[in-house]
């Protein structure tokens, strides 16, 4: 919390002004730089870091569904877990790094989440710079390593178009640079999940086509929770443009279409469209019909776990594997 002037004249009564925050004490050592680091992405890892990993880890298990490993080992496959959470995290951490440290989201966040780096004063402006020149070779080279260079130069790219050229201000064009950042994420994970050994073949585009097509249509369900933020900004979300009401609608009806075409993609059996249509329903109900931040914010972490279960359905139609998880879970 930030510390306050006595008034002199109010013998000792606190007022409103405020001193500038001052770096931590503890601001030079190891574990002070680790903890910010992670607070740039904190808020990030439920909803988008573990989600996102997931989808690399359900790819690489699919197999020939979506690759050209024809028999993925479980073992081999869950060995790069690490290695897929790495990636995903240090190109998050450069997209965070890139958006933070931006004049009008210093203010969204002394707003929505006052507990990040830059508004809490555990960095400065220019340190969060300096960490983002520092970070985007580093991360670059790493991924070099892991095999998913190009998706990184691409992230990289899109960065800079959604931030330092204001690509989140507008509503079509966040979308379709947030869509766009989603299906490289998506590329990226699978590649690392699945090793430098494997590629991907068309099926996985197509896949990963159809994910972008579902963040594109109902990735606005996050601007629900921060619309005192964005307005602040003065960015323009759905939410604050089409108005509360009629945009929570455009969120509820596609989730509904995207729960049945999906497995339908994958021409899976009914358990596959019950339990999406179950879930999707669910995200649809909530949005609709219950509204307040802390409402919003559960909803909003909803829509993630849906979204998570339609990057589980290739798995299901890899039947090789499932014969084989089923038989040793049996043993």
């Amino acid at each position: 919390m930030p510390e306050t002037e006595l008034n002199p004249q109010a013998d000792g009564v606190q007022t409103s002004k405020q001193k500038p925050q001052s770096p931590k004490k503890d601001a030079s050592t190891l574990l002070y730089f680790l903890e910010t680091l992670l607070l740039f992405t904190l808020s990030d890892l439920k909803t988008f870091v573990i989600p996102e990993s997931a989808f690399g880890l359900f790819g690489a298990l699919s197999g020939p569904v979506m690759t050209t490993n024809k028999s993925p080992n479980l073992l081999s496959t869950v060995s790069r877990i690490p290695h897929v959470l790495l990636w995903t995290w240090l190109n998050t951490l450069l997209f965070t790094l890139s958006n933070q440290r931006l004049p009008d989201a210093v203010k969204e966040d002394a707003i929505n989440k006052p507990s990040r780096p830059l508004p809490s004063a555990r960095i400065t402006t220019p340190g969060a710079t300096r960490l983002l020149l520092l970070g985007i070779p580093l991360v670059s080279l790493l991924s070099i390593y892991l095999g998913a260079a190009r998706e990184t130069v691409i992230l990289t790219c899109l960065n800079w178009m959604y931030n330092e050229l204001g690509g989140s201000d507008d509503y079509i064009g966040r979308s379709i640079l947030l869509a766009a950042t989603y299906a490289c994420y998506c590329a990226g994970s699978v590649q690392v999940a699945s090793g430098s050994e494997y590629t991907m073949h068309r099926a996985a585009y197509q896949w990963i086509a159809i994910i972008a097509g579902v963040i594109f249509t109902t990735m606005h369900v996050q601007d629900f929770k921060d619309q005192e933020g964005d307005s602040a900004r003065g960015r323009k979300t759905l939410p604050l443009v089409l108005g509360d009401q009629p945009a929570r609608w455009t969120v509820a009806v596609p989730v509904l279409v995207w729960s049945i075409l999906c497995p339908s993609f994958w021409s899976l059996q009914a358990f596959s469209f019950a339990t999406t249509m179950a879930l999707g329903l669910g995200v649809a109900v909530r949005v609709v019909w219950r509204r307040g931040v802390d409402a919003d914010r559960f909803t909003w972490k909803l829509w993630c776990l849906w979204l998570t279960l339609l990057y589980l359905l290739p798995v299901f139609k890899n039947h090789e594997f499932i014969s084989r998880f089923w038989a040793v879970g049996t043993v």
